[in-house]
């Protein structure tokens, strides 16, 4: 299939689904709901998207890969038990729906490996692409060492978010490690936003029309978490400097007037434009 060819750099957001987690998880409870959460923990929806650019020197780049399109079979059985999954799309339809398959992606970066940011990375094995994953060196270290700390039945493929098998020893998948920020493009830049995990990446597009969007990934769930002021979740490997990542969001953002993209928020994601619909 013969590659989109466009003058100007556009994104849209890829639609994969919705499952459920723990509200705690997300943003800090009130002293109410952590009582409430003793009894029963609160269950907060989370929806799942990747980001599709289109630029016109780098082709089509992908930021995510969103849930194993197989998780049903692939997912470990407490993974399953923990994060039901109430709606979903499979990758390979949404990219098939804008005309593009795996192979045809040119650029693929990942901005963490947990499971519904990195989970069909197989899906990418000896593409162009899935030859040069682009991740930070602080979440490799990180990623690998944690999957790897336990061999039990029940957790050696999930630990702190992780599911070994997802992105460890695939054949025809090889990473393209960097350090801190990187300007891929004038209009198109990545983020280290450490905090949710040590190497968590946050992706900033440039276009004519609608100007800055700024994909922080789970560096900022949700609008509770970026306030003012800001919230901290309670799944967050580096507390320490979570808060720095968000006002480096808020810098960027009041310096270009651009507009945020939460990464899991249920409330403002309705409002986002999906595939087949471009942001450009």
């Amino acid at each position: 299939m013969e590659h989109t060819k466009v003058s100007k750099t556009r994104f849209t957001l890829l639609d994969l689904g919705e499952f459920d987690a723990y509200k705690e998880e997300h943003i800090t409870l009130t002293p109410e709901e952590q009582q409430e959460n003793r009894t029963k923990r609160i269950i907060w929806p989370i929806p799942c998207y990747c980001v599709l650019i289109q630029h016109p020197t780098l082709g089509s780049v992908l930021f995510d890969t969103g849930i194993d399109d197989d998780y049903q079979n692939r997912w470990p059985k407490n993974l399953l038990e923990e994060y039901p999954v109430k709606r979903f799309h499979r990758l390979a339809d949404r990219l098939a729906e804008v005309g593009l398959s795996p192979a045809e992606i040119d650029l693929l970066i990942l901005s963490h490996l947990h499971f519904d940011h990195a989970g069909n990375l197989r899906s990418f094995c000896g593409t162009k692409a899935g030859r040069h994953v682009v991740v930070q060196s602080e979440e490799a270290r990180h990623a690998f060492f944690r999957s790897n700390l336990y061999d039990c039945q029940e957790v050696r493929y999930r630990h702190d978010g992780y599911v070994r098998h997802e992105f460890n020893g695939l054949p025809g998948i090889a990473f393209d490690i960097i350090e801190g920020d990187v300007a891929l493009a004038d209009d198109l830049e990545l983020l280290h936003l450490p905090g949710h995990t040590p190497g968590t990446m946050g992706l900033l597009v440039r276009t004519e029309h609608f100007g800055t969007a700024l994909f922080p990934s789970d560096a900022v769930y949700n609008a509770m978490n970026y306030g003012p002021p800001a919230v901290l979740p309670g799944m967050c490997a580096r507390p320490d400097v979570f808060f720095e990542s968000i006002e480096k969001c808020r810098r960027l953002l009041d310096q270009e007037h651009g507009t945020l993209f939460y990464s899991h928020d249920a409330a403002a994601y309705p409002h986002y434009k999906q595939a087949p619909y471009w942001y450009d």
